[in-house]
């Protein structure tokens, strides 16, 4: 099995990624999550039981594994093998029975049930159908979203260069005044599914699928994906049927630095039905 790569995971006498990383349960990120599902489920772990939680793209499992600590029945979807393989490790590990790990391709979300709970953890911004999908996961949710996601700028002059940007973007790490926020090298301002956002590259098309499932934190299944606008995605996320929306701003701090949400162009948003 190879080394874990993102989700530093406690499983008793040993951590996932070793003693030097901050626990994924322990860090902000966490944290922040864990306190806006204890505010619609303020139960007790054999409450929560009666609950169920979808992790989608799940990665290595460490917050698939933080929510079936909490007591709920939790489903981990990854379409990698090394992941699954990881997961299914530290689902062994751990020995926990409310907690299982599925390979398939999240877009089949409808084929796993419904859910109480869905966590879209660093998802959405790699998919070429963005809105679509969200709709499919509100019609699998039975009442709140938790999704953690890159979001196109409306104004970014350095998405206006095209192929410029290549030699723009080692230029201005070099000036610290001019990179205040990261350089993603998105394309021009469009309209994609009848929202506003900017195209994505993931990979070169005509890339070998071998090499496509190397790649541990690219999409899977399209070479490009579609980031929306913040404003765009908040009206996608009312249009597809969730009542309310708002962000969340407490995961910073440990993990993610207290310029985060604004270097990186990405943010927690939560997202419930009444």
């Amino acid at each position: 099995m190879n080394p874990f790569t993102g989700h530093n995971i406690a499983l008793g006498k040993e951590n996932t990624m070793g003693d030097s990383v901050m626990l994924l349960g322990d860090s902000n990120l966490w944290k922040s999550v864990k306190k806006t599902v204890e505010l619609f489920y303020p139960g007790s772990p054999k409450e929560n039981a009666n609950y169920s939680v979808v992790d989608l793209g799940c990665l290595e499992g460490g917050y698939s594994v933080e929510f079936a600590r909490m007591g709920f029945n939790t489903t981990g979807i990854e379409v990698r093998q090394d992941n699954i393989d990881k997961c299914n490790y530290v689902k062994q590990q751990l020995g926990l029975d409310n907690l299982k790990f599925v390979k398939d391709d999240v877009r089949n979300l409808k084929n796993h049930g419904r859910f109480d709970i869905t966590l879209c953890y660093g998802l959405l911004y790699h998919l070429e159908n963005p809105v679509a999908y969200l709709k499919t996961i509100c019609e699998n949710t039975n009442k709140l979203l938790v999704l953690h996601t890159h979001y196109a700028n409306e104004h970014d002059f350095r998405y206006s260069l095209g192929a410029l940007n290549n030699l723009y973007s080692p230029f201005e790490k070099r000036i610290k005044p001019l990179y205040t926020k990261r350089n993603y090298k998105l394309g021009r301002l469009t309209t994609n599914e009848g929202y506003r956002g900017r195209w994505y590259k993931e990979w070169n098309a005509g890339t070998s699928e071998n090499k496509v499932s190397k790649m541990l934190w690219a999409s899977h299944g399209n070479d490009k994906s579609f980031w929306l606008l913040k404003r765009d995605l908040m009206k996608a996320l009312y249009a597809v049927g969730f009542d309310h929306v708002f962000e969340q701003a407490n995961f910073i701090g440990d993990l993610a630095a207290d310029n985060y949400i604004e270097y990186n162009d990405r943010s927690m948003i939560i997202a419930f039905k009444k």
